[in-house]
């Protein structure tokens, strides 16, 4: 493989870090999705009724009907060297949604909440160490529920604007060497659609043998990765990708799982990465306007479509193009 140039381009404490953040982003960020996202305002509380006296015969007053929430119930866990989120829903509608989040893990362990986005300042400083707030990263933040300890849960509510969102642990670990490693780049990223005009469509939770995947550029600066399907039928997948951009990128589908190590060897040696199996890299070099698919066997389970190439900034550091927003989660059932 070899290096690319790049042709465009204090944690939370305490209750605070507990505390939902009110997501206005409407879009889904990710114009991955099939649309841009822009920030809307919440909904306010119905406005309740004024009582009149009446007859005893008269109809009582009534107050507005208040939208009722989709429950998404996430769990943290973790499996040898990998640290997992699990969710109960991949799609939902446009509006109100509660998270429930349990930590099942032997560690402490957290979600945030917020669209698809170029994510590789925060990476930077999180890998090194540096004790860098997500809030201050991160757009649109919607939920974050931060250094739950194992065996405890808590909940936050969102409103949420029609997009892809991704739910992930931020929390930073330590080797016993010392180094350190974010438990993002352990596994614990997941993609929730969030439906509805301007985003997906309800097929977006359908099943299917084949997906179309279009790269394209995001907002703020991010390259996306845009399926018209997040669940796949075990067997024989197809995937159809078209590069809508203006380099050349990459494109692998694996198990959801621990990729800290080849990362770290790819910004170091600035040599785009190739993962082991089983994880498959469809399509290498893919130049900008062309399309191409693969067949590839696929177990029940979850799985990772990204982009691995690695290129540089201007000031000689590395990134990984999965990082810049070319990371999606998928079922395979």
């Amino acid at each position: 493989m070899h290096t690319r140039s790049q042709l465009s381009q204090g944690a939370w404490s305490g209750a605070s870090r507990l505390a939902a953040v009110g997501l206005t982003v409407v879009a889904l960020t990710i114009a991955a999705c099939g649309g841009s996202a822009t920030p809307g305002p919440s909904p306010t509380d119905a406005a309740v009724a004024k009582a009149t006296l009446a007859p005893a015969t008269a109809a009582p007053a009534t107050t507005a009907p208040t939208a009722t929430a989709v429950v998404v119930n996430v769990e943290a866990s973790q499996a040898d060297s990998s640290f997992l989120l699990k969710a109960d829903q991949i799609a939902v509608p446009a509006g109100k949604v509660t998270f429930n989040f349990k930590n099942n893990g032997t560690m402490t362990h957290e979600v945030l909440v917020y669209p698809v986005q170029d994510v590789t300042k925060l990476l930077a400083l999180k890998r090194n160490g540096t004790d860098a707030d997500e809030k201050d990263f991160i757009k649109g933040l919607a939920v974050g529920l931060l250094d739950i300890e194992p065996a405890k849960s808590a909940t936050a509510d969102a409103t949420l604007a029609p997009g892809l969102y991704e739910l992930a642990c931020w929390a930073v670990g330590k080797n016993p060497d010392g180094t350190t490693y974010e438990h993002y780049d352990k596994g614990q990223t997941l993609t929730l659609a969030v439906t509805g005009p301007g985003g997906p469509g309800t097929s977006i939770a359908t099943a299917a043998n084949a997906i179309n995947v279009a790269m394209q550029d995001g907002l703020n600066g991010s390259w996306i990765l845009n399926p018209d399907t997040l669940v796949a039928i075990a067997g024989d997948v197809t995937f159809k990708v078209t590069n809508n951009m203006k380099i050349n990128h990459d494109f692998a589908v694996y198990p959801i799982g621990d990729v800290s190590g080849p990362i770290a060897a790819g910004l170091t040696s600035g040599q785009d990465i190739d993962l082991a199996a089983p994880a498959v890299g469809l399509f290498q070099d893919l130049a900008p306007g062309k399309t191409d698919s693969k067949t590839v066997k696929l177990s029940p389970g979850t799985y990772v479509m990204a982009c691995f190439m690695v290129s540089r900034n201007p000031d000689g550091t590395t990134f990984v193009h999965r990082d810049m927003g070319q990371r999606i989660t998928f079922i395979v059932k």
